[in-house]
């Protein structure tokens, strides 16, 4: 037996009437780019005919372009961490933790000669927790809005929205 699925786009506010966007349906955009992106800046380390400098490419990649879009992320998950039920941030915790660490050791391992296949394994392994982590972050705030975030996730939240060149051309 299947289940219907769930769509949660926007939440409806009774006080005003007013369709207000979901964390999550800003969100949504947002990681499509980032998965990409990154699929894109990581795509040589999972070539069979990597070498050492695919490897160095991906830790240049995640240290250079990735990283202040991660740490954005990263504020914004701590931000919904007291919003959310505790057995979703401990999943969403778990999820933070396991993404950090293989990011640990992809960087550790990607900077060494005759690594190639360790290097590919961490990239791809780098790749479905990401995804994981940014599907679990939508889960999570499928009901929250902008508004319930702390001023920090706030902040976060709009930074992740104006570097995205997509989300600037149509405010423009």
């Amino acid at each position: 037996m299947t289940a219907a699925p769930r769509v949660t786009v926007d939440a409806i506010r009774p006080a005003s009437r007013q369709i207000v966007a979901t964390v999550a349906a800003t969100l949504r955009p947002i990681h499509s780019r980032l998965m990409t992106e990154t699929m894109r800046g990581l795509a040589a380390a999972l070539s069979p005919n990597a070498d050492f400098w695919s490897g160095w490419s991906a830790v240049r990649y995640l240290n250079d372009r990735f990283d202040w879009q991660y740490r954005c992320q990263r504020t914004l998950v701590a931000a919904i961490m007291p919003l959310i039920p505790p057995a979703d941030a401990r999943v969403l915790c778990a999820t933070t933790d396991a993404l950090e660490e293989v990011r640990y050791d992809l960087d550790r391992v990607g900077r060494w000669r005759n690594m190639t296949a360790v290097t590919g394994g961490l990239t791809y392994r780098f790749l479905k927790l990401l995804n994981a982590w940014v599907v679990e972050i939508q889960r999570v705030t499928q009901d929250l809005t902008d508004a319930e975030l702390s001023p920090e996730g706030r902040r976060a939240l709009t930074q992740l929205e104006l570097t995205s060149p997509k989300l600037r051309r149509l405010r423009v």
